[in-house]
């Protein structure tokens, strides 16, 4: 311990890494040519909600908070019509480059700009964390889906979040930065919905495992620090439906 604390021993135990903390805009616009690079939040997430979007019947959908358009590729190839919005110009600029039939607009969660029951499906992924009251996000979920339609969302855990689960992220140009996530424990996703007149149909956690562990970059599963992360929880999904 004394030979650690002097910074004896092996360099890379004393790496020097500068992390710039940005906010949401400018973290999505640097973070949008390294975003589809692995992702251990969305390794997490992916099989979960694939699952809940395979229970919807197939009509209009709005992915909110696009990003590079993963979730609009996959729900185009369920078959439905959809329209994306994402508030980072540059991440829906990437998004379009791959999803050319797929329009894309420029909006905010706070306000979604589209009008009432023009989606039967809505999806938002691994957003809302960055949002500082989800009242109004979700009173535009349940203005802009029909009646019957679905909600469904993700984010990181709140217990996560709450333990230090920030979106660190590196640019193209090898730098690193990151954006804080908000806590939002499952209270508050259940009063924001209810108050808007959604009903919780589902709600899914993803739990740490060792398959989880090794997209984190852990060679020791036994030994290795992020190993007692193991059986928390790590990504929260609800499905949510507007009472026809």
């Amino acid at each position: 311990m004394e030979r650690l604390l002097r910074e004896e021993g092996d360099a890379e135990i004393f790496e020097e890494r500068l992390i710039d903390d940005v906010d949401t805009s400018e973290a999505y616009r640097d973070w949008s040519h390294t975003y589809d690079e692995p992702n251990a939040l969305i390794d997490a997430e992916k099989s979960a909600l694939g699952s809940l979007l395979d229970e919807l019947p197939v009509g209009r959908a709005i992915d909110l908070a696009t990003g590079t358009g993963r979730i609009a590729a996959e729900l185009r190839r369920l078959g439905h019509s959809v329209v994306m919005m994402d508030r980072s110009e540059a991440m829906l600029s990437m998004s379009r480059s791959g999803s050319e039939r797929v329009r894309g607009v420029v909006g905010d969660l706070e306000s979604v700009p589209f009008a009432e029951a023009s989606a039967d499906v809505i999806v938002c992924g691994l957003a809302l964390t960055h949002v500082a009251d989800l009242g109004p996000v979700f009173a535009g979920f349940a203005r802009a889906v029909a009646p019957g339609g679905a909600v469904v969302t993700s984010d990181i855990h709140p217990m996560a979040a709450a333990t230090g689960g920030h979106a660190f992220f590196t640019r193209a140009d090898g730098t690193r930065g990151v954006t804080r996530n908000r806590v939002h424990w499952p209270s508050a996703y259940v009063t924001a919905a209810t108050s808007a007149g959604l009903v919780v149909k589902r709600c899914v956690e993803v739990f740490v495992d060792d398959a989880l562990l090794r997209s984190f970059g852990v060679d020791d599963l036994f030994l290795g620090p992020e190993a007692a992360v193991k059986g928390l929880p790590f990504v929260l999904l609800w499905s949510f439906e507007r009472p026809a």
